[in-house]
This record gives structure tokens, sequence and C-alpha cells, in this order.
């Protein structure tokens, strides 16, 4: 193969570990890019360089009430983001997280995929989520959060201790459930409805 100029990704934020593993394997560069269907292209980054992303020329970032917009520039009428952003200025911020994904615990925030990100950043984990049950589904308490993990090396008190470094104790999966594998569709989606299923299928065992 001829060498490659640079590596440009565009599906989901990618760890500065991987991209580093990229780089080096293929003696080039890694690059995102962010941004949505209503603005195309806003901001990118070089992965290894830290979280934070940078604006396109001319594209300023602003919080609302209602969330964050990006305009200016290429995007000539201002539109939503369908993230939560820290904003450094109005050129630069880190992603916290899908505005869907805000996971809100005994009064405390993050995001999910910054737990599955903790997750998997685990030794021996070889796939994992964390999933919010339905309010209908916790029986008027409030709803816990509950891991699937595949790790057929590791034991789920193992597993429990490591993410004790890594997160806030509220955040804790209770339960983590070892599993063989997660239900991903062809496309590597978890589906919310197999997800479901895996948890009743789990509460059946427990009965």
């Amino acid at each position: 193969m001829p060498p490659i100029e640079r590596i440009v990704c565009a599906t989901a934020p990618l760890s500065e570990e991987l991209a580093a593993r990229c780089e080096t394997q293929w003696q080039t560069r890694v690059l995102e890019i962010y941004g949505c269907t209503e603005t195309g292209q806003v901001a990118a980054r070089r992965t290894v360089e830290g979280p934070w992303w940078h604006a396109l020329p001319g594209v300023a970032i602003e919080e609302r009430d209602d969330g964050f917009w990006a305009g200016g520039g290429h995007v000539t009428v201002p539109a939503p983001l369908a993230d939560r952003l820290k904003l450094r200025d109005a050129r630069t911020f880190v992603l916290e997280g899908r505005t869907t994904d805000l996971v809100n615990v005994a009064g405390k925030r993050t995001s999910l995929a910054a737990l599955n990100h903790a997750l998997l950043a685990v030794e021996g984990v070889i796939d994992g989520t964390f999933f919010v049950p339905d309010a209908d589904d916790a029986n008027g308490r409030e709803a816990r959060l509950i891991a699937f993990v595949v790790a057929p090396l590791r034991a789920r008190a193992e597993i429990l201790a490591e993410l004790r470094t890594r997160m806030d104790p509220v955040f804790l999966p209770r339960p983590l459930v070892l599993v063989d594998a997660l239900p991903r569709n062809a496309t590597g989606k978890l589906p919310r409805d197999e997800l479901r299923a895996l948890v009743e299928k789990h509460m059946e065992r427990r009965a």
C-alpha cells in the first residue's frame, strides 16, 4: 500500500489511546470532524493533542437556554447541536456527550459516553455498555444504572473495583452483568429494545 496521508474519523469521538495506536501503526495523523446534518462539519481536532475541538474558520459556538448552537462561516442559518459541550471560548470546546445521553443520579450528572469510556478502559473488558432503565421499569424508585460487560477473564468484583477508581460511586452499575456478547446489530449499534430484553432475562434468572 502507498503511504497514508491521514485518517479522518466522523463516526464517534475516539479515545486518545486508540488514535495514538493508529498513528503509530500507519505512520500518519488521525483527525476527527464534528458536526450534524443541519450544519455540516463545524469543528475538528487531532485526537492525540487532547480533548479540545476547534471550530472551522468563521464558525462560532454559543450556549443558549435550550442548548448549544453553531453559526457563522458556511453555517448561514444558526442551528442547534445535539450534544452537551464545555466551552472554553466561542471557537474551542470539549464534547461532554449527547443531550439525550445525560445521566442524573442523586443530583450528579454525567453522560453515558463517559461511563462507557471508563468501562471499556478496564483491562480485560472486550465490550460493554451502561444502560439506564426506563422510569416505568424502576417500580417507582430511582432508576439505577446497569452495565453489561463482556470480559471472559475478569471477575465481576475486579471490574467494579477498577470502576470505583474511574467514576463517582453513585454511577457504579447495580448490577454489573457479565455476558458472552452484546446484541449489536449489523452496524455495531445496540438497540434499546435488545438491551431491555437483556435486563428482563437477567431479572428472570434472579427471581
